[in-house]
């Protein structure tokens, strides 16, 4: 077996999930799924985004390009600092885990744009005229 199907198939137990439902969540049949965790067959790239999404981590944590789910990561921060009533001032070890956690969620954007940009022979601008886009629409919705 891959790492990509070990991965799949922890990340799909730990949410509780059968191979039939994550198949249906991202459209596919289950044999076709049930391919993918067996090691048989490999997704197709958007599959793997879809997957990634589905299963609450990142697309270099399900390939093996990373060992760390930083999804739970930053979920296990959040809820330590929301945790933390008393408003003080983060530490660094905090701070420190906040800036890895963003480094490696951007790796996860670009190697995402990198699978897009394969699928759909994009050129480098429209990559990049859709990060800035995306971006855009981010600071619009968080505005305070």
């Amino acid at each position: 077996m891959s790492i990509l199907s070990d991965r799949l198939k922890e990340l799909r137990k730990k949410k509780g999930l059968t191979q039939k439902d994550l198949a249906e969540i991202i459209d596919v049949n289950r044999v076709t799924y049930t391919n993918w965790e067996n090691g048989k067959r490999t997704p197709e790239p958007v599959k793997i985004v879809e997957l990634a999404t589905a299963l609450d981590t990142t697309v270099d944590y399900l390939l093996g390009k990373t060992n760390v789910n930083y999804f739970e990561q930053a979920n296990i921060l959040l809820n330590e600092l929301e945790n933390n009533s008393n408003k003080r001032e983060l530490s660094n070890e905090e701070l420190e885990r906040i800036l890895t956690i963003r480094e490696e969620m951007m790796k996860n954007i670009d190697t995402i744009f990198s699978i897009g940009q394969k699928k759909f022979n994009m050129s480098d601008e429209e990559i990049a005229y859709f990060k800035f886009l995306i971006l855009t629409k981010y600071l619009e919705n968080n505005r305070e």
